[in-house]
């Protein structure tokens, strides 16, 4: 689980700011909300984030999408950007940005991080607690003179100087030592663990203009157990829908059609398989519609591209929603209320409150209705980004105020007392 993300310099991030998921010590739905780990730290399950238009919301989930290609990703060559973006205002873009991730692994704390530019990873470091004083398992910098990162280990960890050389080799000046350890065959432990949970743990961001359609087509395929949650998800947006289907058609594929298919983004095992046998294998998501005409049941199929949009983007978050909640994994999605009513979004904040046992969720939202709904909301969990006159984003929680609990949460942010509200002239 997140405790918490420091972030300096990175897009409208110019000063240090804290994204935060430690509890206060408010008792409020924490049967719901707060897991409690082995050193006492108590951690929320669930925050959003408000804030006006281009006040730097979609920036925290970028941050979060940020850590988790850099320590995924494998780039093909050494002078490939970093993806890193800078505070654009002012001569902090000739600067580094900085990021501090702490989180739990199996309830023993962990800290990443990271000083990047553009070009090149400037330092990387990672601690572990085994105690309440933390150890590193591994801190690595950037040798000018020589144009090498250089790493070193902990005492704690026991590694040979063969292996230690092979992780160096493999970390490329804009590359993650946790990218370089995934491309050897080294047994080190405190590291695979670490490397596991940014695969698994830590989910890609969704945003309001991403297929989720096509990747869930892709996850209900090879696995029933998603197709069987996919479909009581979608009962909840629209309860006609009692099946999912996949209809194929084949068609030769010409040489001009191959070049595009080549840089479409679409997975690389369904390319592979293209290149191989020069036919293209099309699939048409139906949905199977139950309804009752004359006292009798129908079943009649419509195809993906006829549902409403709303259902397109609710069974577009089923696949995620899976694998968050059955791997207790941290989500990030953008403007979550896109393309859905208001009441579908507060029974997806109830599903994941009720379901998830020590998955976590950010969103981000411009819907303030949800701030009526006082029986599902901690006020430390409820963010807000303001823009400040130099461009830059502040980060704070609603907690910082003094607000009665018998107030209104809407009616205090809409005559801005929070702050982090448009502004008209």
């Amino acid at each position: 689980m997140i405790q918490e993300l420091k972030i300096q310099n990175f897009l409208s991030f110019k000063d240090e700011v804290t994204f935060s998921f430690e509890a206060t010590s408010d008792t409020k739905l924490q049967d719901y909300y707060i897991v409690t780990q082995p050193d006492g730290t108590r951690l929320l399950k669930m925050a959003m984030v408000y804030g006006a238009n281009a006040s730097g919301k979609s920036n925290l989930i970028k941050a979060f999408q940020l850590l988790r290609d850099f320590t995924k990703k494998i780039p093909k060559e050494s002078d490939i950007n970093t993806s890193f973006i800078p505070f654009s205002f002012d001569d902090t873009k000739e600067k580094p940005g900085r990021f501090e991730l702490l989180f739990y692994i199996e309830g023993v704390k962990h800290k990443y991080q990271l000083l990047i530019d553009m070009n090149l990873v400037h330092e990387e470091n990672l601690l572990f607690y085994p105690s309440t004083q933390p150890a590193i398992i591994f801190k690595r910098y950037f040798n000018k003179k020589t144009e090498t990162s250089i790493i070193e280990f902990g005492p704690k960890i026991k590694i040979s100087n063969q292996a230690l050389e092979a992780i160096q080799l493999k970390t490329l000046k804009n590359t993650s030592v946790l990218v370089a350890f995934k491309q050897v065959n080294i047994a080190l432990p405190e590291l695979a663990i670490v490397r596991d949970w940014f695969e698994l743990q830590l989910m890609g961001s969704i945003n309001p203009y991403h297929f989720l359609t096509e990747y869930s087509d892709h996850e209900i395929k090879n696995d029933a157990r998603i197709k069987e949650y996919a479909l009581k998800f979608l009962k909840e947006a629209d309860f006609n829908i009692v099946d999912i289907l996949f209809e194929e058609t084949i068609k030769p594929i010409t040489d001009e059609l191959l070049k595009i298919i080549e840089i479409a983004p679409i997975y690389e095992e369904e390319k592979a398989k293209i290149r191989k046998e020069k036919v293209l294998h099309q699939q048409e998501t139906i949905f199977s519609h139950r309804i009752i005409r004359k006292g009798k049941e129908e079943i009649h199929p419509l195809p993906k591209e006829r549902q409403s949009r709303g259902t397109k983007r609710f069974y577009g978050l089923s696949a995620p929603f899976f694998y968050t909640l059955n791997r207790n994994a941290f989500l990030p999605i953008d403007e979550i209320g896109s393309a859905l009513h208001p009441l579908l979004v507060i029974h997806f904040i109830k599903e994941f409150l009720k379901n998830s046992v020590k998955a976590q969720l950010l969103f981000t939202t411009h819907n303030i209705s949800l701030l009526n709904e006082k029986d599902i909301l901690r006020k430390d969990a409820i963010m807000f980004t303001e823009k400040k006159q130099d461009g830059s984003t502040e980060l704070f929680s609603m907690a910082e105020f003094p607000i009665r609990k018998e107030l209104s949460y809407y009616n205090a942010y809409k005559h801005g007392k929070f702050g982090a509200i448009p502004e008209f002239e």
